[in-house]
């Protein structure tokens, strides 16, 4: 074993780098391709789901802003209809209030008419009868007997 050098490769460095050599082909060939193919396949399918979330993320605030928009306009309209029922409320409000004080101005105005109606036949009535004991007291008071009323 003196004779040998270290510094020389023998026949079992050779044997073992050929076949580490062969292995690293065999390898490269049949192992590396598939790792590659599910490795990009990988990479594809993230791709493809960062996309899918982005375009979710645009349809989310896309319809967040219809939603918004929607919301605003049917806010805007319900305060649209509030005010147009507060002013067709005031407007009945109005016309009630009118047809109440002319209903009571017209009831007012008859019942004033059938008062002075009644008063005055009430007069009439008490000067058919004051007229004759008027007439009586005064010759009562005058003391005249034969004066003759006219």
């Amino acid at each position: 074993m003196a004779g040998q050098n270290f510094l020389i490769p023998n026949g079992t460095f050779l044997a073992e780098l050929s076949i580490f050599l062969i292995v690293l082909a065999v390898i490269w060939l049949f192992v590396v391709p598939p790792i590659r193919d599910v490795l990009a396949e990988r990479e594809a399918r993230v791709a493809k789901a960062a996309a899918d979330g982005k375009r979710a993320r645009e349809v989310l605030e896309a319809a967040g802003e219809r939603y918004r928009s929607s919301v605003a306009q049917a806010r805007g309209e319900a305060a649209r209809r509030r005010e147009q029922a507060r002013i067709e409320g005031r407007a009945i409000l109005i016309s009630t209030r009118e047809r109440a004080q002319e209903q009571s101005d017209r009831i007012s105005a008859e019942a004033t008419i059938e008062l002075r109606a009644h008063a005055d036949a009430a007069a009439v009535r008490l000067r058919g009868h004051v007229d004759p004991l008027a007439g009586d007291l005064a010759d009562r008071v005058i003391g005249g007997e034969g004066i003759e009323r006219t």
